[in-house]
């Protein structure tokens, strides 16, 4: 019942929220129910009611007059309706292009550890070489580290470019589509729920390099190596996220959900300041790391900014 429900909400998509319009739609739900129990009750599979239900009530247009609502249907805002071909070849290049782009999100958030740990080994006497020209071997390594995470970004997520409509309009989802899709993203949940939980365990764990070290030591140099390991953990727990959730991700893009749904897209105002807000996040890591030099702290803005941009999206939808 549930797949009727969607198909019918996505057969609504466009029509103004109206009283008529909301009692043409209960209305129409009611007669699909008690068809598909009908024809349950005759012997007939779940997938073949559906299927006879959705191809005898699954034509707005032809049910306009009956349901009172012929004239709204013939002023319906034009939505795209995505395919199942389309919808697969999205799932199929997703997934192909995932682990390229959490290898450039590693590479990115790794790229200060050299220079760091070249700092601790130095302030721990390992290491005999002039700070400055280690600080410059660092900051060449971390250049080339970002510039190669960057160079992921741009020539696997281009691949996507042609589907970044699904992520931010409105868009129908045929019935063969929308089944294959939510097969795929019910067999990919328990693999998707497991990397979340690891993830999540991981990024909390990876604070206690950075906490217990100064308890146990007054040396500088394990404390700048202590970060160099938050950093690394922090780094594989986000890989591990983005490369599992290649599936579960496209899905909901598809389907609609979470923050794909059709009220997040309709929220244009929270679209343009989350794009800004991001932008301005990098900016401010960036500009205060490379001016302050202070590596060790300036990740702390990553996690704050994650938390005030879930307060912003709240407030937001609130709205």
């Amino acid at each position: 019942m549930n797949t009727i429900r969607n198909y019918l909400d996505n057969m609504f998509l466009g029509l103004p929220q109206t009283e008529d319009v909301a009692r043409a739609k209960k209305e129409l739900l009611a007669m699909m129910e008690d068809k598909y129990n009908e024809l349950k009750n005759e012997g007939k599979t779940e997938n073949e009611a559906i299927g006879i239900v959705i191809s005898e009530f699954g034509n707005l247009d032809e049910l306009g007059d009956t349901l009172g609502i012929k004239q709204v249907i013939e002023n319906k805002t034009d939505i795209p309706l995505v395919t199942y071909e389309e919808a697969k070849n999205y799932i199929e290049e997703s997934r192909a292009a995932a682990p390229k782009t959490a290898l450039g999100v590693l590479l990115c958030i790794i790229s200060p550890v050299t220079l760091l740990l070249l700092i601790g080994l130095k302030e721990l006497g390992v290491v005999g070489v002039k700070e400055e020209l280690l600080i410059a071997a660092g900051l060449v390594v971390l250049i080339c580290l970002v510039a190669t995470g960057v160079l992921h970004f741009i020539r696997y997520t281009s691949k996507l470019e042609k589907y970044e409509y699904l992520k931010f309009n409105v868009f129908e989802l045929d019935y063969k589509a929308e089944e294959m899709v939510r097969n795929i993203q019910k067999q990919d949940e328990p693999t998707y729920k497991a990397a979340v939980s690891i993830s999540v365990v991981c990024y909390i764990l990876s604070a206690l390099p950075v906490i217990v070290t100064p308890l146990v030591s007054e040396i500088d140099g394990l404390s700048v190596i202590a970060v160099t390991i938050t950093l690394i953990i922090v780094a594989l727990s986000t890989y591990n996220l983005i490369n599992k959730s290649s599936y579960y991700e496209p899905c909901n893009v598809l389907l609609q959900q979470g923050d794909y749904s059709v009220r997040s897209k309709s929220n244009k105002t929270f679209q343009t300041v989350s794009k800004v807000y991001w932008c301005v996040v990098v900016a401010v890591y960036l500009g205060y790391s490379f001016i302050t030099n202070n590596w060790a702290m300036s990740w702390i803005i990553w996690p704050v900014a994650g938390v005030l941009f879930g307060a912003i999206k709240a407030i937001s939808e609130g709205r």
